[in-house]
Order: C-alpha cells, then sequence, then structure tokens
C-alpha cells in the first residue's frame, strides 16, 4: 500500500508541475517533461548484474507524449574500483517540429567503464560512455548520431537517514573529436532514493539540461520518478 500511495502521489505532482508550466514554457526556450520509468534488476552472482528498463517520456507543450523506451543492460565488477557494461535501447521518439512529423524509431548501443571510489561519507563515481545511435525505417539521410558521455556522481551518507542526497552533472560530446563544436549539452541531476526493502525502491530527482553551442539553446526542466526492483539469486 505505501508503494501504491507513493507512485500515486507522484504522478499527481507531476502532472500539476507540467500542466502549470504551459505558459513559461514559451519564454526563453524553456521545456518542462517527466520522466517515469520502471527498472527490474537481476543479480546472478555478487559480480554481475542485469537490468531492464522501461520508460516513458512526457512533455508539457503541445502533444503530451515525447519519448519511450525499452533498455536492457549488463553491468561487471571488473575490480573493487572499476565497472564495465553495455546494453542496448529500442525508442520511440515524436517527432513534431517542421512539415514532416511522426514517430521515429532508433536502436542504440552503448558501452561503458566506471570508475568507484569513497572519501569520507561520499561515494564518488566517474563514468564515461559510448553510444551509438541508429535511426530504423529510414534510407534517405537518417538521424544517427554517435556521442562520448562524461558523467561525475556522487552520494553523500547522512547517518541514520534512509534517503541520501544525490548530485550528478553529465557533459555530452559528439563524436566528432576534431571538431570545436563536439560539446554540444550538458545535465545537472539532484535527487535521492526511498528504499522500501532489500529488492524495491523509488528514486526520484531533478534534472537540468542545456543544450550549449548554438545561438538560442534550450533549456529541460525535468522530473523523473523511477521505481525499482531486485531479484536476486538463491545462492546469494
Amino acid at each position: 500500500m505505501k508503494i501504491r500511495f507513493y507512485l500515486i502521489l507522484c504522478v499527481l505532482i507531476c502532472t500539476h508541475v507540467l500542466s502549470a508550466q504551459d505558459e513559461l514554457a514559451i519564454i526563453d526556450n524553456q521545456r518542462f517533461e517527466s520522466w517515469n520509468a520502471l527498472q527490474i534488476q537481476y543479480a546472478p552472482t555478487e559480480k554481475l548484474n542485469l537490468g531492464l528498463e522501461a520508460q516513458l517520456r512526457l512533455k508539457s507543450l503541445g502533444d503530451t507524449y515525447k519519448k519511450s523506451f525499452f533498455e536492457v543492460q549488463a553491468q561487471y565488477d571488473l575490480q573493487p574500483f572499476l565497472d564495465v557494461g553495455a546494453g542496448y535501447r529500442n525508442s520511440d521518439r515524436l517527432d513534431d517540429v517542421g512539415k514532416k512529423q511522426g514517430h521515429e524509431k532508433y536502436d542504440r548501443f552503448f558501452g561503458f567503464a566506471q570508475l568507484k571510489t569513497k572519501f569520507n561519507r561520499f561515494d564518488l563515481r566517474f563514468r564515461v560512455l559510448h553510444q551509438i545511435k541508429t535511426q530504423r525505417l529510414v534510407t534517405t539521410e537518417p538521424k544517427d548520431n554517435s556521442r562520448w558521455r562524461y558523467k561525475l556522481s556522487t552520494r553523500y551518507n547522512i547517518p541514520s537517514w534512509e534517503m541520501d542526497p544525490r548530485l550528478s552533472v553529465e557533459f555530452f560530446m559528439l563524436d566528432e573529436v576534431y571538431s570545436t563544436e563536439a560539446f554540444d549539452k550538458f545535465r545537472l541531476s539532484l535527487g535521492s532514493k526511498k528504499r522500501f526493502s532489500s529488492t524495491s525502491a523509488i528514486s526520484f530527482k531533478y534534472l537540468f539540461e542545456k543544450e550549449v553551442g548554438i545561438s538560442q539553446p534550450t533549456s529541460y526542466h525535468i522530473l523523473s520518478i523511477r521505481y525499482e526492483y531486485i531479484f536476486k539469486s538463491k545462492d546469494r
């Protein structure tokens, strides 16, 4: 019952916040979105973690629907200080700008390496991710791209407190190493996680994303809610 209550409350808050921002979003290229996700993880061993995520992204202007995707990912603890992983995302995106509008289908493959350490009460992580995204069902000028993503994140452990604050900053670079315009956006996030048991939790955060390197960059204000469920091997 508690989980259901939190989910209903979060959805209601997101709905009211997004609807109230429609007029503001027209000014200064501001956009407001909500990202709602369900993630299922399976840990067959202590070092290996498999994940499946379904996410729906909504926006406050125009059609409510923006994007949805299914993603699978594998992460392996190669060393106590190093994780490596890879994954695939199948996404559907609504393009409602310009003359040609409609749903666009994408495949995205990615791999990453993540350094991790602890300093006092801080849990520090630095991830380097490379992704290749291709548009399906399009033979003429598909919207393909490759990116490097650099993410620094931290969690502060507060004694006798379940919902530790989490902060991250991520930089997005187009796969054009010789271009001065490769850096095209960044993303900041601040949030926390509420754990209900050893197998279930809800994470929530506010994200600020902004384009760079263009004359009229768009800024995104995002509320993200994700329900997480973890399966563990009986041997563990």
